[in-house]
């Protein structure tokens, strides 16, 4: 792959899983729904993704074991059926169970949102998921990718600690790459955060994590090794929908046409 290569990952944002608060629906009717997701987003042209269940909330910082298993039966299934490049995001602090899945399923990354802090969201503390994560990636000898976030959105840090010193320390941890957020689902970082981040960044791949758009992706990405994308890109721009097919074809258009 070019080091050239601009990565654009869609999300798949999946119903809420059997034990979730608003959780209705069979484990069928939520892998229909992820898998008409996943070819929307390959018809339009994008052919990596990320798997969250966003709509789980509120999250727990321990997951139950039937949130794991229903998620690894969800990837399990997806994986099988598309040629998509699959991730995994379980929220809201859940490396190991991230990477076990990722692992087992043969997926290609995870997206681990408090690698190398300590957070503070609705559900308690997000303690720094590295050392037990990077060990349970060594104990399955996997090859599954980290891609780490620096203070990410819906949160807020327990200790102050400057960007430098977070990004140093989650590449030394062995993150494979940065993921830069705004303050909420939806709300896009500014293009300066970009170019600040990615000389931080250095060889490491930089992705910016939300709010990214056809308004905004051309800019961010001149900078940024990779986006990834969710609200912009569903029917009416509106998170809880669908993946809508002409949206992600404008986004594609917008990158490669200006």
């Amino acid at each position: 792959m070019s080091s050239n290569y601009k990565e654009i990952i869609g999300m798949v944002h999946l119903k809420p899983l059997p034990t979730a608060p608003q959780g209705s629906l069979t484990l069928d009717e939520i892998v229909d729904a992820a898998l008409e997701d996943l070819q929307a987003l390959e018809a339009g042209g994008i052919t990596t993704a990320i798997v969250e269940n966003m709509f789980d909330a509120p999250y727990a910082n321990s997951p139950d074991l039937e949130t794991v298993i229903a998620l690894s039966y969800v990837l399990g299934y997806l994986a099988r059926k598309t040629s998509v490049r699959l991730g995994v995001n379980l929220q809201a602090t859940c490396g190991t169970e991230e990477m076990s899945i990722a692992s087992i399923c043969g997926l290609d990354f995870i997206r681990a949102e408090s690698f190398v802090e300590m957070r503070m969201n609705s559900s308690g503390i997000m303690r720094n998921m590295c050392s037990d994560l990077m060990r349970k990636k060594r104990s399955l000898r996997s090859n599954v990718l980290v891609l780490a976030d620096i203070n990410v959105k819906h949160s807020s840090p327990v200790i102050q600690q400057s960007i430098d010193d977070l990004i140093h320390e989650a590449i030394e941890a062995g993150a494979d790459g940065i993921v830069l957020t705004g303050l909420v689902t939806g709300s896009a970082p500014s293009v300066k955060d970009a170019e600040v981040y990615k000389k931080k960044c250095g060889n490491t791949k930089l992705y910016i994590g939300s709010g990214v758009s056809t308004a905004n992706i051309k800019d961010l990405m001149q900078f940024a090794d990779g986006v990834i994308i969710g609200s912009s890109i569903k029917k009416d721009g509106k998170v809880e929908n669908p993946v809508d097919v002409e949206r992600v074809k404008d986004l594609m258009r917008a990158l490669n046409n200006g």
